[in-house]
């Protein structure tokens, strides 16, 4: 797994609509590398040394209906 570093000033920013809210902004250098677009889902974690993990998550179907 590639790790990359970045200043927390950079990826977390405060939201324009609520400011008691942040925002996590993916840098676009990990975007275009990993091919994530607009409405491709993720699964967010946080390691046990306070690092994000993101991962792109696995589309399942829901076969109990």
């Amino acid at each position: 797994m590639k790790k990359s570093s970045f200043n927390s000033k950079d990826i977390f920013i405060t939201d324009p609509n609520n400011p008691d809210s942040t925002i996590l902004k993916i840098p676009e250098e990990i975007l275009k590398e990993k091919g994530w677009k607009q409405g491709t889902l993720l699964k967010i974690q946080i390691g046990d040394q306070g690092t994000i993990i993101i991962e792109e998550a696995e589309k399942t179907v829901d076969k109990s209906e």
